[in-house]
């Protein structure tokens, strides 16, 4: 998006190392953080408006959200709220913007860029016109918009029955098109199965966005899916919460009568293989998961007890206004191993988390407490600050970083170019602080690159990984370092949005990537070398 993203990948290995050799002794006894923005921008119109996702492509940032508007940066409104597409330069100007929807609320989930170079947009519709032409019902479905390059539709698909849908994530599916999940309360139209008032709801399709499969979860109360990740052995790990104690909902020795957060392992045809639930006497709910490195699993979700497996709540447990982000690492059977909350006597939200390539996870939320784990809140009055955590592999806190204005910042959305180099997507209201862009309106999106002044140098290892060709369009290979046994290593690609596309073990110094299928963007591949990783960026065009 900026000069600055592109800086390490223009260097070439001879001047790496000599870098490497002159600032070795200094960045040995940089241990601080000190993350500085670098770039920020608002965009919006005089209403509403939020991101969801963020690409980076090359020099330039693809942004998808939602707008209330028709005015300032919003060129049309069909009706109420409208899915928001845009493109930036390298300098955050607008090269051009689209609107999709109908009359009525039409409320944008998440994005992926399509491998011919456009775009899937998913979320949920209720609309019956406008652009929103399939809808089962007034209720809400699921609606996938498939764009070209320049955000022109191509196709539009809804999902779902006479009842309500939500939808909550779309991810590339293993072996092409998208897996997408949320939850239905429908037993009719693309909907097989219902086990009770609200179910969670996995979808498979093919890259035309025809179904190839759907799977429904859960028991004779409320359940629903907030996130969905790939796993290396070719399924899928499912994260939300359940209100049931009976159906699929099979969990043993909880306290609570309450939501408990609730993680499903399905195969690579979404049937289930097993399931568990976490929490404590209150509620407790999934917000985000992941498979880590090790082969476990990691989620991020919200708890608001002080029992049970959710024993290190901050606040006074079951009260409504209190809340703390709760990180729970799983080994491979979904067994805990640790688990941390972050926050304090407020209510502290979460939103995503990501493995960092030290081993470690960043964690990000909102926060409006002023104690506990919250210790960069003190000189921002907001009544909700943008907070991130670091945290070690073995879940302790590294630092904290707290981002905001005098009233209401949130985040939704990271793109994460290494350890050391964030772009957030959020949203403010206000002019001040840490905001420092053109508002237009009531809440507008606020785009903000970090980077650690800190360590700089210390992103450029002498252990280089190469990846020629680099821009791809149909393969690259990667040269692994000549010293380091292949047995000790294996390879990670990422997609631009941050989720795990392939684990591989090396067989030959030189492996070959595949990319003729991926989308356009900006990917990253990492090696582990039997004791830290080794990151390259990869484009793909």
């Amino acid at each position: 998006m900026v000069p600055s993203v592109l800086l390490f990948n223009k260097m070439n290995m001879m001047k790496a190392k000599i870098l490497y050799a002159i600032f070795l002794l200094f960045t040995m006894q940089l241990k601080a953080q000190t993350f500085d923005i670098v770039f920020q921008q608002c965009y919006g119109g005089s209403l509403v408006e939020g991101a969801t996702t963020l690409v980076p492509i090359e020099d330039e940032l693809i942004v998808f959200g939602g707008t209330y508007s028709n005015d300032g940066d919003i060129s049309f409104n069909h009706g109420k709220s409208d899915y928001w597409l845009f493109k930036t330069n390298d300098i955050g100007e607008i090269v051009w913007e689209k609107t999709y929807g109908g009359s009525e609320q039409d409320y944008a989930t998440n994005m992926l860029p399509s491998p011919d170079g456009g775009f899937v947009l998913f979320g949920e519709t209720y609309s019956n016109d406008g652009d929103v032409d399939c809808n089962h019902s007034t209720n809400g479905d699921w609606w996938l918009v498939k764009t070209d390059s320049l955000g022109n539709i191509q196709w539009s698909r809804c999902y779902g029955g006479t009842h309500k849908e939500i939808a909550r994530q779309m991810i590339y599916a293993h072996e092409g098109g998208y897996v997408m999940t949320g939850k239905t309360g429908s037993v009719d139209g693309d909907i097989s199965h219902n086990n009770g008032q609200y179910d969670v709801w996995v979808v498979k399709v093919d890259w035309e966005g025809e179904i190839i499969w759907e799977r429904t979860f859960g028991g004779s109360d409320w359940e629903w899916a907030s996130s969905i990740a790939l796993t290396a052995d070719g399924g899928y790990i499912v994260g939300g919460g359940a209100g049931s104690h009976d159906g699929d909902v099979q969990c043993e020795g909880l306290p609570g009568e309450y939501t408990t957060a609730w993680v499903l392992k399905l195969d690579h045809e979404g049937q289930l293989e097993w399931q568990n639930c976490y929490g404590g006497s209150y509620s407790e709910a999934v917000a985000d998961i992941l498979q880590t490195t090790d082969g476990g699993y990691i989620f991020l979700g919200a708890t608001a007890s002080g029992d049970g497996d959710a024993d290190c709540f901050h606040g006074t447990p079951g009260n409504v206004n209190t809340s703390d982000m709760w990180v729970v690492k799983l080994d491979e059977t979904g067994e805990i191993e640790w688990h941390r909350c972050l926050g304090g006597t407020g209510f502290d939200s979460p939103k995503l988390i990501r493995q960092m390539g030290d081993g470690g996870y960043l964690v990000g939320g909102n926060t409006t407490s002023r104690n506990g784990t919250v210790v960069c809140n003190e000189s921002l009055p907001g009544t909700h600050t943008v907070i991130l955590y670091k945290l070690s592999p073995e879940g302790e806190i590294e630092w904290t970083k707290c981002l905001g204005s005098q009233v209401d910042n949130s985040l939704f959305s990271i793109h994460m170019f290494s350890d050391h180099h964030f772009l957030l997507g959020a949203t403010t209201r206000t002019w001040g602080m840490d905001v420092d862009c053109d508002l237009k309106g009531q809440t507008d999106i606020w785009i903000v690159e970090l980077q650690d002044t800190t360590v700089g140098v210390q992103e450029i290892h002498p252990l280089q990984l190469m990846l020629f060709p680099n821009p791809a369009t149909s393969e690259t290979w990667l040269q692994l370092p000549e010293n380091l046994p292949l047995t000790a290593m294996y390879i990670e690609l990422y997609s631009p949005t941050g989720r795990l596309l392939h684990r591989t073990q090396p067989t030959t110094q030189f492996h070959k990537i595949k990319v003729a299928n991926l989308p356009r963007g900006l990917y990253l591949v990492r090696v582990w070398d039997g004791e830290k990783w080794l990151v390259e960026k990869l484009v793909v065009r």
